[in-house]
């Protein structure tokens, strides 16, 4: 499976190369801060944040991301295990009919995972009484290096915005992850494009 997701990523890459990016890009450096958030497989949430700095079509991105179980009412124990990841992507970008935008990238990543470990106790002693426990037990902390995974497509709004929707992933030995995502990006995303007649 994994060799299968890498493969299939360097295909569109490969692909995207290919191609010419059609925006007019005056000036340099180009930048935005991303947000996204969707679903992470097994009723879990995926969210990422992340900043890049683009030139022409090359970009590189510090990026985070993480997937966790979220429960509204959550009485079970505690820590809750999740998983994250900390990196630097590096990929292109193309930009198509001055609104529209691909990016693929990938990169290397530190990835955190927390799990719990041996029973230690029920905190029913604290406030609210034993309506609100929750038994507690050791917390796992494992870190590993991680190769992460980005495919992304943006709408520009205007220069300075843009909605995106993407597949994000990370393949690690300790646990791999994915996301599929809508976000919003902020920043100097492009030049000021004139009306065509």
């Amino acid at each position: 499976m994994k060799y299968l997701l890498i493969c299939f990523c360097l295909l569109l890459f490969a692909d995207a190369l290919a191609q010419q990016d059609t925006l007019n890009k005056k000036r340099k450096i180009y930048f935005g801060l991303g947000f996204s958030l969707g679903g992470g497989g097994n009723r879990r949430l995926y969210g990422d944040v992340d900043f890049y700095l683009q030139k022409r079509s090359n970009y590189i991105s510090l990026k985070t991301s993480a997937v966790e179980r979220i429960r509204i009412f959550y009485f079970g124990g505690l820590p809750e295990p999740h998983i994250s990841d900390v990196g630097i992507l590096v990929g292109k970008s193309y930009t198509f009919n001055r609104y529209h935008y691909v990016k693929f990238g990938t990169g290397v990543s530190l990835v955190d995972q927390v799990s719990p470990g041996a029973f230690l106790y029920n905190d029913c002693d604290r406030p609210g009484g034993c309506l609100f426990s929750n038994n507690v037990y050791e917390t796992i902390r494992r870190k590993t290096v991680g190769l992460p995974l980005e495919m992304k497509y943006g709408l520009y709004l205007d220069r300075t915005a843009a909605v995106t929707a993407g597949f994000s992933a990370n393949l690690n030995n300790l646990q791999s992850f994915y996301g599929i995502s809508l976000g919003l990006v902020v920043g100097r995303l492009k030049d000021k494009v004139g009306r065509r007649y």
